[in-house]
């Protein structure tokens, strides 16, 4: 009597063996009988993790924007995050959704849930968030020891950086994020942790908006030292703009820098180098202002 009670056992253990399960940025739970093969992401940035994670081939679906890395460019599309369709999701198939919680449309979302497709949500913005993404992917694709590595990397980085720059001499720093009309960003935005990582002070960081307007003659007012702007979407001629302001520290010092928005926008693995970008380039302005003391 006891071989039919083993076998049932070793039967439901062999079942629940490979199934996967992770509390995702919701406080959901997340759960898959197998590692995930048949993937749909709906931010680029979830698209460049599970790249990082070596599952970029499960990816069946995405959006646009998902650029990279090149490989990515090959995967069929469903539309902008904003204008996704739950029934083109639905038909594909797939046994995990990653959705960007903040950036996904929440109608889709939960429709998609009622109708039992399982759903993981991203919502972290943060630097640190990176980690628990990748980690949580990892577990959801089998792909955890890939993950540990890249994780372990990924802190040391971010610490060596904290470590070196956090005692410097502050830098205000005024981020544009958009030039018409003026906009910018508040502490709740990854570029805020990357100038106070890098010694720096974010001028609006305090704002409620998470994206506040503001305009030249604010900017007049709080004369930041450097001026940093995104390559994508920011005019051409943003740096010119400004030359009519000399009176503005960072006019005057020429410091007005672009930076990579994917690098300093997108929560991935590649955040590190738009960490050390920013890091580098309050430095150069350090370095001015020292060389001006002297004189």
């Amino acid at each position: 009597m006891l071989y039919p009670l083993t076998f049932i056992l070793l039967f439901c253990f062999s079942f629940t063996a490979h199934a996967v399960s992770v509390v995702d940025d919701a406080g959901h739970d997340v759960i898959l009988q197998q590692p995930a093969q048949r993937i749909v992401t709906l931010a680029p940035h979830l698209t460049e993790l599970l790249f990082s994670l070596e599952a970029g081939e499960r990816i069946i679906a995405t959006v646009d924007y998902s650029d990279y890395p090149a490989a990515a460019l090959s995967i069929p599309r469903i539309g902008g995050a904003e204008d996704i369709s739950a029934e083109v999701i639905l038909a594909l198939q797939p046994d995990l959704v990653v959705a960007w919680d903040k950036g996904s449309p929440a109608e889709v979302l939960a429709l998609l849930e009622s109708l039992d497709v399982v759903v993981y949500r991203a919502s972290s913005q943060a630097i640190i968030g990176v980690a628990k993404t990748l980690l949580d992917l990892a577990v959801l694709t089998g792909k955890t020891h890939i993950a540990t590595p890249l994780v372990e990397q990924f802190k040391d980085e971010v610490a060596n950086v904290k470590n070196r720059y956090q005692d410097k001499a502050p830098v205000s720093v005024f981020y544009q994020l958009w030039s018409e009309p003026l906009m910018t960003a508040n502490k709740q935005q990854m570029i805020n942790e990357m100038i106070t990582l890098c010694g720096g002070s974010n001028l609006f960081s305090e704002q409620l908006e998470v994206v506040p307007q503001t305009n030249v003659e604010s900017i007049l007012v709080l004369n930041p030292d450097v001026i940093l702007a995104p390559e994508q979407g920011t005019p051409p001629d943003w740096r010119q703009r400004w030359q009519a302001w000399p009176e503005i520290t960072a006019v005057k010092g020429q410091h007005l820098y672009s930076l990579n928005a994917d690098l300093i926008n997108r929560p991935t693995l590649r955040s590190v180098e738009g960490l050390k970008q920013v890091c580098q380039l309050l430095d150069r302005v350090r370095a001015d202002q020292g060389r001006s003391e002297q004189r």
